[in-house]
């Protein structure tokens, strides 16, 4: 709905609004904006957020800016001051709610399917959501293969921004490069190999579902969505060496904290597939560790006796005990 106030729509005031407050900020200043370029055209709203984020910054006010506007995280803007927020998430009751807290990083989802069941929206509507963002998601995987390559919040120091995630992907991706290209043959292969399993597991009925298998990646700095808190997952972390690890767990967000604690790792770029069960998810970790080097790539957990035994046979009792 757009809303009129003295013959101006609601994007006219937020930007007379805003031309004030930016004209007037200094170094003293606390600057506080909320979803900021909200009331127009994403490309075009982005583009202007991301610009009076450089001008906030310059002036080296603090304050914070949430947004849902991912884009920006894209952009090449000049930043001296300012840092990237998300808020964090819990599990609570089997569901997955926002704790309220900031913390280090970017999230690109959000918890809207989950606030919109919440609030009563029936479930044929949200469902049909999901379906349709699942669409979204693959056409602009596929936009971004041949052309290149939770709720958060936005923390300014400006001296920080944090991002309020719903969006599906990145509006301005930059060339690939050599790490692009690298990540794009892992994803694939990655993605070809768990599908390969996953289906040999469903026609052995040793699933009861044939689970959509969709590579996800954390860029870093960046931290994992709410959606994957409690659920089991594999992850595979590409260095800047170009080596590979690869893991599963049931705490994405805990596990990527804990690699990048650990020195050279604190912008470690990660793919990870949602799985269905820790069985699944130590089964396809197997596989791939022994699967990936004959592929090409270079790991750093070597396949140990293990996981050689694990996963050589679906129906094995020894194999699923030695893991």
């Amino acid at each position: 709905m757009i809303v009129q106030l003295m013959g101006k729509v609601s994007f006219q005031i937020e930007m007379s609004e805003i031309r004030s407050l930016v004209s007037r900020a200094t170094g003293r200043s606390l600057v506080l904006i909320d979803e900021i370029c909200r009331g127009t055209e994403t490309a075009k709203g982005t583009c202007i957020a991301g610009s009076i984020i450089e001008r906030l910054d310059d002036v080296g006010c603090l304050g914070i800016v949430s947004t849902h506007l991912h884009g920006i995280f894209d952009l090449p803007l000049s930043l001296n001051n300012t840092d990237f927020k998300a808020m964090g998430t819990e599990v609570v009751n089997r569901c997955i709610q926002p704790t309220w807290r900031l913390m280090d990083g970017i999230c690109r989802e959000s918890l809207a399917f989950q606030t919109a069941r919440k609030e009563g929206m029936p479930d044929l509507i949200i469902k049909r959501a999901e379906e349709l963002y699942l669409t979204m998601s693959r056409s602009n995987k596929q936009t971004s293969s041949t052309a290149n390559n939770g709720p958060s919040v936005g923390y300014s120091n400006v001296n920080g921004l944090v991002d309020m995630p719903d969006g599906l992907g990145n509006m301005f991706e930059p060339p690939l490069g050599a790490f692009g290209l690298l990540r794009k043959d892992v994803e694939s292969i990655v993605t070809a190999i768990c599908k390969d399993k996953l289906l040999d597991l469903y026609n052995k009925r040793s699933i009861s579902e044939l689970v959509e298998v969709v590579c996800v990646t954390v860029g870093a700095r960046e931290q994992p969505p709410p959606s994957t808190v409690g659920r089991s997952s594999i992850y595979i972390i590409i260095r800047r060496d170009n080596k590979l690890y690869v893991g599963q767990t049931d705490d994405l967000m805990g596990r990527l904290g804990a690699h990048r604690s650990k020195e050279g790792m604190q912008d470690a770029t990660i793919l990870y597939i949602m799985v269905p069960g820790k069985s699944i998810a130590c089964q396809l970790e197997t596989l791939l560790i022994n699967q990936l080097p004959s592929k090409g790539f270079k790991l750093t957990n070597k396949a140990d006796g293990k996981h050689r035994n694990f996963g050589m046979s679906v129906t094995s009792g020894e194999a699923m005990a030695a893991h």
